[in-house]
């Protein structure tokens, strides 16, 4: 006597079977981001800035900032890197255009995005600083 291993479901489109990965569910524990690596990355977009003012490369400029933001949790979702991105192409117009302070004002831009996006993710619950 044989028996049957397989029991076809009943019919039915693949998109009521299968879970979309767009559902998002809230992960298990929050990311652990310590403040002292947040400081750390803070500085080194300060160091970033300074050497753009030293040696005028913005594509070297561009390239530190994406190192800078790595330690960032869920930065590459949350589009970090084009916000800095368009940060930089800002500062760059206003260079162009001879406005006083311009490299300044990107550097505190930047900052404020990373801490902006780093407290959305605090306040979602994803992330805890310590």
């Amino acid at each position: 006597m044989s028996r049957r291993s397989y029991l076809p479901e009943a019919p039915s489109p693949l998109e009521d079977r299968a879970t979309p990965s767009t559902m998002g569910t809230p992960a298990a524990e929050p990311v652990v981001f310590p403040l002292r690596r947040f400081e750390m990355v803070v500085y080194r977009v300060q160091l970033s800035f300074s050497t753009f003012t030293r040696l005028r490369q913005e594509s070297l400029l561009r390239d530190d900032l994406r190192s800078d933001v790595i330690p960032v949790p869920f930065a590459r979702a949350d589009g970090l890197v084009e916000s800095i991105d368009g940060s930089v192409d800002r500062m760059q117009t206003k260079l162009a255009a001879g406005v006083p302070g311009a490299v300044r004002a990107a550097q505190r831009e930047v900052i404020a995005t990373i801490r902006a996006d780093v407290g959305a993710r605090v306040r979602a619950g994803d992330v805890v600083l310590r």
